[in-house]
């Protein structure tokens, strides 16, 4: 009877010991898979250097090597330009957009060259001649050619950022950057082509970004001449008091090229058929108080 009581108490014993170590292997194995997946999912991380602002920092700012701190990222996902913006292509460069603190710098945010201008904004040329080896990115003087051989430099130096193509090839347009005054320079210009006939515009390309831009000398006409002295949105003005007296003299060398002439205007008298005599009047008389009675 010890030895059945002795054995029930063992087995009465090892029913939750073994409920236990079964509980523990469970644990164990559930332990491996979740340090296996763990694995894993480290062996899909991407890890990258990129930079980030100390400081808040403005659209248009250069960067310089106090505003940039190092920071290494892990991603399961591609970083795009983040491994691209090392610290020797941000350094120099300018921002796009305003950014806070901490911010990731990346290659898209940044470009090369001089502060945007408020007034710049991208315009696209149709009515212009091209040549047929220009390309995008290269750099054109917008000029005007007259039937009788004066040619002026209208807009200067300005980087070809897209060439807009038909079905078949042919360019129909380009993408260039203008500023206010440069805007109106060139619509000016554009009148002229239809004012005086066998006017054109074109464009020059430069022969590479090392050269010095040319100055402009196109004088427009005085309504825009005037327009140029009062829009808000110019901010740097580079009107010279001698260019209407050059347009004065364009004009002059012209006046055998206008596409239309002026039309003579008759008097109603010539239109009704009446005849009109000359007739001298009293000069009109502006009374300030009323005359004295004699």
């Amino acid at each position: 009877m010890m030895l059945r009581a002795a054995a029930a108490g063992v087995l009465i014993a090892a029913i939750p010991l073994a409920a236990l170590l079964c509980h523990e292997r469970r644990s164990i194995e559930q332990t491996r898979r979740e340090l296996a997946d763990y694995r894993q999912q480290a062996e899909t991380y991407r890890q990258a250097h990129l930079y980030v602002l100390e400081r808040d920092a403005v659209a248009g700012e250069e960067l310089t090597a106090g505003m940039l701190r190092e920071q290494q990222v892990q991603s399961q996902e591609e970083l795009p330009g983040a491994s691209l913006a090392a610290q020797e292509e941000l350094l120099g460069k300018r921002l796009k957009v305003s950014l806070p603190k901490g911010a990731a710098l990346y290659a898209d945010l940044v470009y090369e060259g001089a502060p945007v201008a408020e007034d710049e904004r991208s315009v696209e040329l149709r009515q212009i001649n091209l040549p047929q080896t220009l390309r995008e990115n290269e750099f054109v003087d917008v000029r005007i050619a007259f039937p009788n051989g004066e040619d002026y430099l209208v807009v200067g130096h300005k980087r070809v950022y897209r060439m807009l193509r038909d079905e078949e090839g042919g360019t129909q347009a380009i993408q260039l950057r203008f500023l206010e005054e440069e805007l109106l320079r060139y619509q000016a210009a554009r009148v002229d082509t239809t004012v005086y006939r066998d006017t054109a515009l074109y464009a020059v390309p430069y022969v590479g970004e090392f050269q010095q831009a040319a100055q402009v000398y196109y004088p427009v006409n005085p309504a825009v001449f005037r327009l140029l002295q009062w829009d808000p949105n110019i901010t740097d003005l580079f009107l010279v008091q001698e260019e209407q007296e050059r347009r004065s003299v364009l004009e002059a060398h012209l006046e055998p090229y206008l596409t239309t002439e002026p039309e003579e205007t008759e008097s109603p008298e010539a239109v009704s058929g009446e005849a009109t005599t000359e007739e001298t009047e009293e000069p009109l008389t502006l009374y300030t108080e009323l005359p004295e009675d004699s």
